[in-house]
């Protein structure tokens, strides 16, 4: 008896995947949950897949596949943590049940990608409180992360050859956030640019879509302008205008906005100008730009309104979403990247800067409250900026509970990968005498240890390992010193360092 499950694989082995249920749709592409055979084991992929009995002619089909196979070869170079990883890509028989590709008459041309499980943003954001400052530096950490892996796309560092990437669809439905809070790039596909950089279908998610788009151009800065709609969605909890012209407007009214001075907002709202050649290069200094006024905004001033009642009920299992193609006009349906054909990234790269991502929850006991954040004549080390920072791992404001003590002032150990090591430095300006901290490893983290070190111009003024549970009050000498280095690493050298946190460490005359 024939098996009615259904499967899709390249010519020499059309049953490589097992269809488990269509999970989406975008224009003519259908997005599918699957799995693959590998050592005895299921493995869950995620496969598109265009059937050209049901879109276009085979003179259209074939041109298309061309052009599907030369990019998505490239997009096979693009590794990197925060976008979903591409396995394959092929031309092969139709979807058929096992053993019956031969009976089946068209084409198809498939897309595999890894398989992610977590929430899709929209999802994501209906479960954060923006009034409380755990929400928003969750909400921050996920647009550092977006930041830097789009700038690092945009780059040209993505590919060996330089040619920058364009993910051309960005919105809350194509990006996701795991179970480690690691917001991830996904559903991307293949973007058909012309010379020009052009396409000759117009697809787009309302709200996130750059004026441009209505032409059918894209570039990095159509990203740039999608991702300052994904910010003011973050920020407020409401989708943006629907008209280009209205997100700077949008954008103006948010607190956090309203609340910078005036040089720092006229850059902020340069990201939502009409006006490809307007929008800032970099969108990790973007986020710097609103860092502080969204970390300390106060309660009465955050705005926290949930997703509409369209959104999609929180907690489902993200896969690529099908939410995101409402809207959305597609030839093929799986053009949401694009690889430019030309390696010229001068004039619109951006450095690579470190993500962060959310650490892990506090102990669920009610902790006594912390100490004041600066004693009487000093200043909270959270307040400083950084003058320098490692690549991959830094300190950033949080919070944490050290031996049942709740610290809401304090610097963590953060980064967008597994903590080996990391550091930052601070100006002191040599007008300080004594740095007072409790140094120790959250309560709720799941490693025990870290070693830490701390440096005044140069010289090493404490080390040492720290456990949880034994967190270690701390009162260094800093006096007349005018860099501090403040380093920690994983003692067992498995990238496995437990959560650090440095409560209120404070500077005193």
């Amino acid at each position: 008896m024939t098996s009615q499950t259904l499967h899709i694989g390249p010519d020499s082995a059309p049953d490589r995947y097992r269809l488990l249920r269509s999970i989406g749709r975008g224009g003519e592409a259908v997005i599918h949950l699957a799995e693959i055979e590998l050592a005895g084991g299921a493995e869950p992929v995620v496969v598109k897949v265009l059937d050209s009995r049901e879109t276009i002619s085979s003179e259209e089909f074939s041109r298309i596949s061309q052009k599907w196979n030369e990019q998505a070869e490239l997009l096979r170079f693009v590794h990197r943590p925060g976008v979903v990883g591409v396995r394959e890509h092929f031309e092969g028989p139709p979807i058929h049940r096992r053993g019956e590709a031969c009976d089946r008459s068209g084409r198809s041309l498939v897309l595999v990608m890894n398989q992610v499980d977590g929430l899709d943003l929209r999802d994501w954001r209906a479960e954060r409180d923006l009034s409380t400052p755990a929400g928003r530096r969750e909400v921050l950490r996920t647009l550092e992360q977006l930041a830097d892996v789009l700038d690092w796309l945009h780059s040209g560092k993505a590919t060996p050859s330089g040619r920058r990437v364009i993910h051309g669809d960005l919105s809350p439905g194509n990006v996701m956030v795991d179970a480690d809070g690691q917001a991830t790039l996904v559903d991307f596909g293949l973007s058909k640019l012309t010379a020009e950089h052009r396409t000759a279908e117009i697809w787009f998610t309302p709200g996130y879509a750059a004026p441009e788009v209505f032409d059918g151009r894209r570039t990095p800065a159509t990203d740039r302008y999608a991702f300052a709609a994904l910010a003011y969605f973050l920020l407020s909890g409401d989708s943006p205008p629907r008209t280009p012209g209205l997100l700077a407007e949008a954008v103006a009214e948010l607190p956090q906005v309203a609340a910078l001075d005036a040089e720092r907002r006229a850059r902020v709202l340069s990201l939502c100008s009409t006006d490809p050649k307007e929008r800032p290069p970099s969108l990790v200094g973007w986020v710097q730009d609103i860092r502080r006024a969204v970390v300390s905004a106060p309660r009465d001033d955050v705005q926290d309104t949930p997703p509409g009642p369209n959104a999609p009920p929180a907690g489902r299992k993200y896969g690529p979403p099908a939410a995101a193609v409402a809207g959305v006009v597609l030839l093929v349906g799986i053009a949401l990247v694009g690889v430019e054909l030309f390696g010229d990234t001068s004039g619109d790269g951006a450095d690579r800067a470190g993500g962060t991502r959310p650490t892990a929850p506090s102990a669920s006991r009610s902790p006594s409250p912390s100490p004041s954040p600066s004693a009487p004549g000093g200043v909270s080390l959270t307040t400083l900026e950084p003058v320098a920072k490692s690549e991959y791992a830094w300190f950033e404001p949080g919070d944490g509970t050290l031996g049942s003590q709740r610290y809401d002032t304090a610097l963590v150990a953060a980064g967008p990968y597994k903590i080996c090591d990391g550091a930052a430095s601070y100006d002191l300006g040599g007008g300080w005498r004594t740095l007072t901290m409790v140094a120790g490893v959250d309560d709720a983290s799941t490693h025990a240890n870290a070693r830490v070190t701390v440096e005044v111009d140069g010289k090493s003024v404490w080390s040492g390992t720290l456990r949880v549970g034994s967190p270690k009050p701390l009162s260094l000498d800093v006096a007349n010193g005018r860099r501090l280095d403040i380093s920690y690493v994983d003692p067992g050298n498995t990238c496995g360092m437990g959560r650090l946190v440095l409560g209120t460490p404070t500077l005193k005359k």
